[in-house]
């Protein structure tokens, strides 16, 4: 490890060079240049978003929206797609510069290092669209808010709010599209025929939905009355406006989602009605404890050893499988296998939490680019330092992996050019 330290310092000049003709020569003749690196992970989000999300559903949790999936899949596929990227060029890189291992007394070791570092610098072309996205979802364009018309789970039709006089209260529940890191003020109205104040307690007319938090309820209590003939009376909640959100526009092609909903009070018996509500209604869902609405803070300033800890870890395992490809050459191949098995073993377009509760928990532990992905995702979305034991773990294997895979590099070099 030291002996390519010590080359590394000798041939700093070098291996910026390298580096710099490497970027150069990426889109070379290319009219959109640099953009591509912008324009593939978008690409490749589409790919995925229409499968995981629109086909099988995938989502890290009740609390988070299409939006917020979309960037937790983004940052994901950037920070992978430069790993691969750079283990896979890593892998050929002395079969495919055996000229210059073979004529010229030539520092080797730096073509796993330039590599690495030359995806890097590509990711962080690509990581400013995530931090773009996350200002203009999080600062400046807000969620819709919307009344939830609550479904039968089997019949899938809306159901009815229904309670009698004097009966279970009816909650009407207001909704977020998606959290936000401050409050949302949502205001309503009432209508209908029954009366506000003497049909049921007048609620009240402002809602605060908390940060962090997608739902409140609007609760009515039906009150009792003189009158034992009035039949079915209808109540219905409608927003009226909203302070750093945006009312939705129109209702939802399934019906879900609408401005409006109406509740009903009856002159049933007290006890039928209260055993049919407490049926078909579906209470209010608790909070994820463990969802953080999309922010930028101070955890950007982690980025640095993020950083540092990805080139340990991606030049040690470049390094050992640059050297093992020149004894067995089908590594090359092996590892674009590998890597496809790695990216879907990792939890980049699915939750972890899916793969705890398939039993499978056990591969998130021995993952080291989950542990990396996690951390990138907590800076660069969540605003929350990543986890340190997730740090530490990734230090440690980084470290180790970088040892064995330079120790393994320089103690073959001599026999590079017999072997090419």
């Amino acid at each position: 490890m030291q002996a390519l330290l010590r080359s590394l310092a000798r041939n700093q000049r070098l291996l910026k060079d390298f580096v710099v003709r490497d970027l150069k020569a990426r889109y070379v003749g290319s009219s959109m240049g640099f953009f591509w690196s912008v324009v593939f992970p978008i690409i490749n989000l589409c790919v995925y978003m229409f499968v995981f999300r629109l086909v099988l559903k995938a989502r890290w949790s009740d609390s988070q929206g299409p939006l917020e999936v979309a960037l937790v899949m983004l940052a994901g596929i950037v920070v992978w797609a430069a790993f691969a990227e750079t283990v896979s060029r890593a892998t050929n890189s002395l079969v495919e510069n055996s000229n210059l291992i073979q004529k010229v007394v030539f520092p080797s070791e730096l073509l796993p290092v330039y590599l690495t570092i030359s995806s890097l610098i590509n990711m962080c072309i690509g990581l400013p669209v995530v931090v773009l996205c996350v200002v203009w979802f999080a600062y400046v364009a807000p969620p819709d808010v919307h009344v939830l018309i609550e479904h039968d789970k089997v019949t899938e039709q809306p159901l009815r709010l229904v309670s009698p006089e004097g009966g279970t209260e009816l909650a009407v529940p207001i909704f977020l599209s998606r959290g936000l890191d401050r409050d949302v003020r949502v205001q309503i109205e009432l209508d209908g025929t029954a009366e506000p104040g003497v049909d049921y307690a007048d609620p009240v007319r402002e809602l605060v939905i908390p940060s962090g938090q997608l739902r409140v309820d609007v609760l009515i209590f039906p009150l009792h009355d003189m009158d034992d003939q009035e039949g079915e009376e209808t109540i219905i909640v409608r927003l009226a406006a909203a302070e750093n959100a945006n009312l939705i526009k129109k209702r939802s092609k399934d019906g879900r989602m609408d401005r409006h909903q109406t509740a009903y009070i009856t002159d049933a018996d007290p006890s039928d009605a209260v055993r049919e509500v407490a049926s078909t209604f579906l209470p209010q869902q608790d909070i994820d404890p463990h969802y953080s609405p999309l922010k930028l803070g101070p955890s950007m300033l982690f980025l640095p050893v993020l950083f540092f800890l990805q080139i340990l870890f991606t030049v040690g395992i470049g390094c050992f499988l640059a050297t093992l490809n020149l004894y067995l050459r089908d590594t090359f191949h092996l590892v674009g296998v590998g890597i496809t098995v790695w990216m879907f073993s990792t939890p980049i377009f699915y939750p972890a939490d899916m793969v705890e509760r398939a039993g499978l928990g056990l591969m998130l532990k021995v993952n080291p680019m989950h542990w990396l992905i996690d951390s990138y995702r907590d800076v660069l979305l969540f605003s929350r330092w990543p986890n340190p034991v997730n740090i530490t773990l990734l230090f440690v294997v980084g470290l180790c992996v970088f040892w064995v895979g330079s120790k393994f590099f320089m103690s073959q070099k001599a026999r590079f050019p017999d072997l090419l």
